[in-house]
């Protein structure tokens, strides 16, 4: 009951944040796709196949993307069969993760490169030591509060480690290169330890997961050149330690 009273806590805490920033920001923030700006444009819709593969094997998988973007509202729920023939907007950014037991957690954003005809992910066969990237957890700027934007990619967390009852996570927090005006680890740890709290207090035993601040020791762009890969910088990891 008391972990039940502190997951509806951490939610309306969230939904706040999303009232709060709803006439700011929208429920769905439409990013120009780069294309737009390029020879050629074109606003119609981007015919794209998805298909999901086993890394090791490069075996077919049938799965379930869950996909923010295709609906502005609220995420779509995806059947991704051999070949998933999709229409995607060119001025759109899609946000997709996937869980399927036995497989790293994946996600990732795109825009739809027309230049691209066909999108296979690979799915990593869990083991210990992979370590993966959940940009779509987000804080509120210059704070270790959640935003509501963060919820998808939490319950996709979530679902990871319910659906490997085995599986142990170090909960990792990042920071960018250029912050120097506070104490990185201290606070790419605190923000680990938000995301650590919301498992827990959603039914998650506490000794399935560690928190580690690394603050910018490892960017995912050394040298950022925009500020998406500045952003990115920013995030939440997730690494297998046990399963």
């Amino acid at each position: 009951m008391l972990r039940d009273t502190s997951r509806i806590r951490t939610i309306l805490l969230i939904a706040l944040g999303f009232c709060t920033t709803w006439e700011a920001h929208g429920q769905f923030v439409v990013e120009r796709s780069p294309w737009l700006d390029g020879a050629g444009i074109t606003e119609d819709p981007v015919e794209q196949t998805w298909r999901v593969t086993d890394r090791s094997t490069n075996a077919p998988l049938n799965t379930q993307f869950s996909v923010e973007g295709i609906n502005p509202r609220k995420p779509v729920t995806l059947n991704v069969n051999e070949d998933t023939l999709l229409k995607l907007e060119p001025y759109r950014r899609y946000s997709r993760l996937c869980v399927e037991p036995n497989y790293m957690l994946f996600a990732d954003y795109l825009f739809a490169d027309p230049n691209v005809a066909h999108d296979t992910v690979r799915l990593q066969p869990l083991q210990i030591g992979l370590e993966t990237s959940l940009p779509a957890i987000e804080f509120m700027p210059g704070t270790q509060e959640l935003y509501y934007t963060s919820v998808p990619a939490l319950e996709a967390l979530l679902e990871f480690i319910d659906v490997n009852p085995t599986l142990a996570l170090a909960i990792i927090g990042c920071e960018d290169t250029d912050e120097k005006t506070r104490d990185q680890d201290r606070f790419s740890r605190d923000r680990a330890r938000a995301v650590f709290e919301y498992l827990v207090s959603s039914g998650v035993a506490s000794d399935r997961l560690t928190i580690e601040g690394r603050g910018s020791k490892s960017p995912a762009f050394p040298e950022p050149k925009t500020p998406e890969e500045a952003e990115f910088n920013r995030r939440i990891s997730v690494r297998v330690t046990n399963y």
